[in-house]
């Protein structure tokens, strides 16, 4: 077997990452190793920077069987995570995680918005505001209003300024987006209602896992509670304003039975395989809105995929091994 994981500068294939695997930052590759070993799994392992020719050295001198793909960017941008997995569907050898179709099909949120609506699944009402283009909205959408980069991730320039009221500050925070990210501003209705994530895992048979749901203390406004940068980053942030993940009460059991069903569905219609988190809003009125889904999402441990699946009855090394079951 052959780990690939992403680092942030050029490195070589007999490069020792003992010392980099002890740091917190790499607690996602320290738990995939030890538990490769814990499942008796001999691998070599590759770090990932902007030199895609080391990948296939390594595998001209290793000749694995399967690659565990963590490569989430290629030459620190993360708008490049699809390609790198087109370079590895390339080798002819199986591997771990989403395709790329999948991935560049939710990497666009524009995209992935696109093809659920036509589908008849429920999305915020949106607008695409290109660079250079006059700032103009369609007369459905109506304040409040979020704004956020079309193809970033993990809450990349999205913060508490993102929720917008007035035209000056939409044109303010479009204009940020055009200028710090260099493409298209996603311009949608603010959805209020619980924040909750869904684990999918699987190919052509699925499984949802136990979902988890973001909650709010009660002095957090309403238009402040969405997963913003800081929410998902920031722990003493979370603390101070009592911000936490759960699990979905006991009696919400039918809501997880409606959000299993509807996330295999958007699972299959944005072509995702391997494993996938899906991001919704149940709204007062009890619709289910699609927000986003995240293909290959963090694996580490304490991280919301291993804590569902474990919930769902996977043990983490379990978890690791279906992962490589899997793989395509």
């Amino acid at each position: 077997m052959l780990v690939l994981f992403d680092v942030g500068e050029p490195t070589s294939l007999d490069e020792d990452y003992t010392e980099d695997l002890k740091s917190p930052d790499w607690k996602t590759e320290r738990n995939v190793l030890r538990a490769l070993r814990g499942l008796g799994y001999p691998f070599a392992v590759l770090g990932v920077h902007d030199d895609a020719g080391l990948i296939r050295e390594m595998i001209d001198r290793y000749r694995p069987d399967v690659i565990f793909n963590m490569v989430e960017q290629f030459a620190n941008s993360l708008g490049n995570e699809d390609r790198i997995k087109s370079y590895l569907e390339l080798q002819n050898i199986p591997v771990t995680g989403c395709g790329s179709t999948g991935i560049t099909l939710c990497k666009d949120k524009v995209i992935s918005k696109k093809i659920l609506s036509y589908h008849d699944f429920r999305v915020p009402r949106f607008a695409v505001q290109s660079p250079g283009r006059l700032i103009k909205l369609p007369a459905d959408l109506t304040y409040p209003l979020i704004v956020k980069p079309a193809r970033e991730e993990a809450s990349q320039g999205i913060s508490l300024k993102s929720v917008v009221n007035t035209p000056e500050d939409l044109v303010n925070r479009v204009c940020f987006v055009h200028e710090r990210f260099e493409q298209e501003a996603l311009v949608e209705e603010f959805v209020e209602g619980r924040e909750i994530y869904v684990s999918v895992l699987g190919n052509k048979r699925l499984k949802c896992f136990p979902a988890r749901e973001m909650t709010w203390g009660s002095d957090v406004p309403r238009q402040a509670r969405f997963a913003s940068y800081r929410v998902k980053w920031d722990e003493e942030y979370c603390r101070r304003w009592d911000i936490a993940n759960r699990f979905l009460p006991a009696k919400d059991a039918p809501l997880q039975r409606r959000l299993e069903t509807t996330c295999k569905s958007i699972y299959r219609q944005l072509n995702l395989n391997g494993y996938a988190r899906l991001d919704m809003r149940l709204t007062p009125d009890g619709d289910l809105v699609f927000l986003e889904a995240n293909p290959n999402p963090m694996l580490a441990k304490d991280e919301d995929f291993a804590m569902s699946a474990k919930k769902g009855g996977l043990d983490y090394p379990q978890l690791i091994g279906k992962i490589i079951a899997l793989a395509a």
